[in-house]
């Protein structure tokens, strides 16, 4: 007998370097916090980490992505509208009201979606 082994067992395939057990939460943390304690800048880190994890499916990236453009983005827009109605209070209202549930509702149920996807994926 040789040292050396011939045939399929002589290959070992290379183990694939999975990310570290804390990538996927430090992720998450930066992108859902990232924007509270540097804004634009915490965001932007959080969102590259996202898109180079392997964690996530395409979609669930795209949803970490744009989810706080969006929760920032529409009351802003009803913020704008409702300066141009007159004055009338429904649009700052309004956009306080979807602002809050974003940040309360919206943003800790993508936190929780992108944190089981990436367990499930372990």
């Amino acid at each position: 007998m040789s040292d050396t082994q011939d045939g399929p067992t002589a290959q070992s395939p290379t183990p694939r370097i999975a990310d570290p057990d804390a990538y996927p939460v430090l992720t998450v943390l930066m992108l859902m916090l990232g924007g509270f304690v540097l804004p634009v800048v915490g965001w932007l880190a959080g969102v590259v980490m996202l898109w180079n994890g392997t964690a996530w499916s395409t979609a669930q990236k795209w949803l970490g992505t744009l989810v706080w453009p969006v929760i920032v983005a529409v009351p802003l827009v009803l913020f704008g509208i409702g300066r141009h109605t007159g004055g009338q209070p429904w649009p700052f209202v309004t956009g306080l009201v979807l602002g809050a549930l974003g940040v309360l509702v919206v943003l800790p149920w993508t936190c929780v979606r992108l944190l089981r996807s990436a367990r499930r994926r372990r």
